[in-house]
């Protein structure tokens, strides 16, 4: 469906296209969202409710005699034991987070009715969390998706890799192929398997899609990521899922067919908007019982402000971390 591209939101890329050159100019936005500061945010499900993430992790260094004012909870027994004398195990702050953006970029995605599609403002999101990742010093991988293919993206630090990562999110707009009948039949799933399979633990995940197709397999996945590390949710809508107005008659295209969307009941606009309510309740009540924060963005609006709230960083909470 055919994009407006009038009064875009705060330097957020518009239309149908990623494009390298739209993800380097997030850069400037980063500064606003001081990801390290960030903290886990419950959605009004279970009223307001926050909590620090855990932050950078520890590397084991290596094992020492035990030194008076040493915590006995870093002992290590086994070589204590062995040779009769004390000893500790010594570990050092990870000066590097890995950050892992998992992008979304499903053939349900390259759908939008105002400023973009929702695979435009989903790399939007990824691009904005590559930047303030490296502003904090952070390693940054990437799971790219799409409905056959993915790239996976290994957490490195530096600009080099930030620009990797756009790049390949540029590539896959570009490649972008159409379902066929080989395609597994929960794409969301396999690929939340993938995360869990590739992500270090203490690591901070950022899963950015519109949830299409997720169930309790994915809810299983998801489950065992958060367990040993930060995850946070991004829901992408666009308008015309929540709401059909005006009532009327909708041309739609996936780029290769094209079908007329004729909803001229009241009846039906409604059943249209209850079944998207329906479907957001259900993935709030899902999030919540994972302890999983949910941020929903819909491509109008300011986007900046919501992200900074749903991570914690809306002023009230800056002040108090200041």
């Amino acid at each position: 469906m055919m994009v407006h591209k009038k009064d875009q939101p705060q330097g957020l890329s518009t239309g149908a296209n990623i494009t390298t050159d739209n993800l380097v100019a997030m850069r400037h936005l980063a500064n606003l969202l001081p990801i390290h500061k960030q903290k886990k945010v419950l959605n009004e499900l279970a009223g307001i409710h926050t909590s620090n993430l855990r932050g950078r992790g520890v590397d084991f260094s290596e094992v020492r005699s035990y030194q008076p004012g040493d915590d006995i909870r870093a002992m290590d027994w086994r070589v204590t034991a062995r040779n009769q004398k004390p000893h500790i195990k010594v570990f050092r702050e990870e000066r590097e987070r890995p950050i892992m953006i998992a992008c979304d970029l499903r053939s349900n995605m390259f759908f939008g009715t105002q400023y973009a599609f929702k695979s435009v403002l989903a790399a939007d999101i990824a691009s904005l969390f590559s930047w303030s990742a490296l502003n904090n010093g952070d390693r940054i991988g990437a799971l790219l998706f799409d409905n056959t293919r993915e790239i996976d993206i290994r957490p490195k630090p530096g600009r080099k890799q930030v620009m990797h990562v756009l790049h390949e999110l540029a590539e896959f707009n570009q490649e972008q192929k159409p379902l066929d009948a080989t395609s597994p039949n929960n794409r969301l799933a396999e690929m939340c398997r993938h995360v869990r399979q590739i992500t270090r633990p203490g690591s901070t995940v950022y899963f950015i899609s519109d949830w299409q197709g997720f169930d309790q397999d994915c809810e299983r996945q998801l489950h065992k990521i958060s367990k040993s590390n930060d995850v946070v949710a991004i829901n992408i809508f666009d308008a015309f899922e929540e709401n059909i107005l005006p009532l009327g008659s909708y041309p739609l295209t996936d780029g290769q067919q094209r079908m007329q969307l004729e909803c001229y009941s009241k009846s039906q606009g409604i059943a249209h908007q209850q079944a998207f309510r329906e479907r957001l309740q259900d993935l709030k009540h899902r999030t919540l019982k994972l302890g999983i924060p949910l941020i929903s963005l819909q491509a109008k609006g300011d986007i900046i402000s919501d992200l900074r709230s749903g991570l914690g960083l809306s002023q009230a909470a800056m002040n108090k971390l200041s």
